[in-house]
């Protein structure tokens, strides 16, 4: 099914739990995750990026139509940034994948009590935290990831860049998502499950 890219950035066409893989290029993968993941009125949006600064992220989101106060951030790439009104947790490695699943719990922790609140989850990018750790670890830590997305009703957003990788390492990591959303000059190509 094709798509203008802007339509991604309805996410009341997934279904709660759902994790969408965006593949393409890294500009356009980044672009279409902070398009779907940017709030509406009564939600969350946690984003652990691991290529660009908090900063850009939170400036980006809020020109999406977010409120700080809506924002969450693990910043994975060593460089220590303070938003005013934004919690921001630093890791100094996109590898650190222990670091980002206990900074994650901390922070759906802080914003739990309201369970009505719905989340989206952003991870920018895959390809990059592949540089960092092998095939098989990256797997298995979003293997558990996403059934942590599924479990929580939220909605879970990753980018990666095919032509970043080997064909073996791309299917791997798709094989993990309920649907993949390939971003290609404007157009969007959806398969999978998990989408109206």
């Amino acid at each position: 099914m094709s798509y203008r890219a802007n339509d991604l950035g309805s996410a009341s066409a997934f279904d709660d739990g759902v994790s969408l893989l965006l593949t393409g290029s890294s500009t356009e993968t980044t672009d279409g995750l902070l398009d779907v993941i940017a709030p509406a009125e009564d939600e969350q949006a946690v984003v652990i990026t691991m290529n660009t600064g908090a900063k850009t992220i939170v400036n980006e989101l809020e020109r999406r139509g977010a409120d700080r106060d809506q924002v969450s951030i693990i910043d994975c790439t060593n460089a220590e940034t303070d938003v005013e009104g934004v919690p921001i947790r630093h890791l100094n490695s996109p590898g650190d994948l222990t670091g980002i699943s206990l900074e994650f719990a901390k922070l759906l922790g802080q914003d739990g009590e309201d369970e009505s609140v719905r989340a989206r989850v952003g991870v920018a990018s895959v390809s990059t935290a592949l540089m960092y750790t092998e095939l098989r670890t990256m797997f298995r830590f979003l293997h558990v990831f996403t059934a942590r997305i599924r479990s929580g009703d939220m909605l879970g957003v990753f980018s990666m860049d095919p032509t970043m990788h080997d064909e073996k390492a791309h299917n791997t990591i798709r094989a993990v998502f309920d649907c993949e959303a390939e971003l290609r000059d404007g157009e969007v190509s959806l398969s999978g499950t998990g989408y109206e």
